[in-house]
C-alpha cells in the first residue's frame, strides 16, 4: 500500500498495521466505492422494511453519492465526512440550494448505519461516520391546539367525511399511519380505549400494512368522551348503511 505524508506518518501507519495484523484484526483491502458498498446494502438488507429502504435510497442517492460515493469504502476519513456535512448545509438541495441540519443529520445517520454493518462484517476498520457528529438540530417549538381550537376544528367538520377521522386523531394523537391502519377490533368503546396494533405505509410496491417498530409504539390509548361519542355515532351510521346495502350476504 502506499502512504502519503511524511516519513514519520507512514510509520505511524504501519506500526497499525502490524498491530493489526498481530492482532487478527487486519481487513483485507478492497476496492468497493462508497456508492458500490451502499446500494448493495440498501438491495440485500433483509432488517428494514421497504418504507425504510426506499427512504434511505433516496438520501443515499441524492445526498451520500452524488459527493462521496466515488471513494473507495476502505479511505473514507472522519475529515471528509465533517467536509461532506459543510457541502449539504451550503449547498446540497436541488439547485444548489441549502439543505437544513435536519435533514442532513437524516443522511448522515443513513451513512452511520450502512457503515456500522461494514464494520460487523469486517469490511472496513472501523465507522469514521460515528466519529462525527451530525450538525446540531435548533429545537422548534411544538404548536398545540387548544381545547377551544379542537372544538371549533370538530364543529366546522360536523357532517363530514372526515369529521369521526379527524375526531380520532386529535383526541388520542395518532399518527397518520396508525391512522391508516386503524380498524374497528381495535376500539374499545365501552372502555374508552383504542389499541394502537398496526401502521399503514405507501412504498413503490402500493400499500402495506406493518406492526409498530417498539414496544412504545404498541400501546392503548385513553380517547375523551366527546371522541368515544362522535365514534360510536359514526359506527351506527356505518351499520345502518351495510344493512340497507342489496348485495348485503348475511
Amino acid at each position: 500500500m502506499t502512504v502519503r505524508g511524511t516519513k514519520k506518518e507512514a510509520q505511524i501507519e504501519l506500526t497499525r498495521l502490524l498491530d493489526e495484523i498481530r492482532a487478527g484484526t487486519a481487513i483485507e483491502p478492497t476496492t468497493t466505492t462508497l456508492a458500490e458498498y451502499l446500494r448493495s446494502w440498501l438491495g440485500s438488507d433483509s432488517s428494514l422494511s421497504p418504507k425504510t429502504v426506499e427512504r434511505y435510497r433516496q438520501l443515499v442517492e441524492q445526498q451520500v453519492i452524488p459527493h462521496l460515493g466515488a471513494m473507495l469504502l476502505q479511505k473514507l476519513r472522519p475529515a471528509q465526512v465533517h467536509d461532506w456535512h459543510g457541502v449539504l448545509l451550503k449547498s446540497g438541495g436541488k439547485d444548489g440550494r441549502p439543505l437544513s441540519a435536519r435533514t442532513v443529520g437524516h443522511a448522515h445517520r443513513v451513512l452511520r448505519r450502512g457503515l456500522e454493518r461494514a464494520l460487523r462484517l469486517e469490511i472496513i476498520s472501523r465507522n469514521v461516520a460515528a466519529a462525527i457528529r451530525p450538525p446540531k438540530v435548533q429545537a422548534a417549538e411544538v404548536v398545540i391546539l387548544s381545547p377551544a381550537e379542537i372544538a371549533d376544528v370538530l364543529a366546522k367538520l360536523d357532517g363530514h367525511a372526515l369529521h369521526p377521522i379527524v375526531a380520532l386523531a386529535l383526541g388520542s394523537g395518532m399518527r397518520r399511519g396508525e391512522i391508516c391502519g386503524f380498524a374497528w377490533g381495535a376500539l374499545d368503546l365501552d372502555k374508552s380505549v383504542v389499541r394502537v396494533e398496526r401502521s399503514m405505509e405507501e412504498t413503490a410496491a402500493g400499500l402495506r400494512f406493518e406492526a409498530p417498530k417498539s414496544r412504545a409504539g404498541r400501546r392503548i390509548v385513553s380517547l375523551p368522551a366527546n371522541v368515544v361519542h362522535i365514534l360510536r355515532e359514526h359506527r351506527r351510521q356505518q351499520m345502518q348503511t351495510r344493512l340497507r346495502r342489496p348485495d348485503r350476504r348475511d
